[in-house]
């Protein structure tokens, strides 16, 4: 399977307040408490060029897509993040402009065959020490 993580191609105002109109009914927070983060964001959104919404909204595709690899990994399921797709023709064959959607990122899941000869190969990663600083 493959999964297609896509970012709605028109965030505006009414994206913004639809949003907290769903905080609000779900959680019953008062709508006076989150008029001021709504105005804020809706106020930023519209001060954004389109190049740089679409990249805050692709991090949120990488946020959620953290989270599934996690799971896939706790539940023993191969995956592998991919970009770098052609994300137009995915686009076209399944009908995402239509419904204000752009994909950005996919991620193939499965379990490997069991004659997958690279499923013993040692993974080839920089070191702890290499990555991490230790402040």
């Amino acid at each position: 399977h493959v999964l297609v993580f896509c970012i709605e191609t028109n965030i505006d105002e009414a994206f913004v307040t639809e949003y907290f109109n769903r905080v609000h009914a779900i959680r019953n927070t008062s709508k006076s408490i989150l008029k001021p983060f709504q105005d804020f964001l809706i106020s930023d959104f519209e001060n954004k060029t389109l190049l740089k919404i679409e990249a805050w909204a692709t991090n949120q595709a990488y946020l959620a897509m953290g989270n599934l690899l996690t799971v896939c990994a706790l539940e023993g399921i191969d995956s592998c993040p991919m970009e770098g797709f052609d994300s137009n023709a995915y686009d076209d064959i399944l009908g995402l402009k239509k419904q204000g959607l752009k994909s950005v990122l996919l991620l193939p899941i499965g379990y490997r065959a069991d004659d997958d000869m690279f499923a013993d190969f040692k993974k080839v990663r920089k070191s702890i020490t290499e990555s991490i600083i230790e402040l």
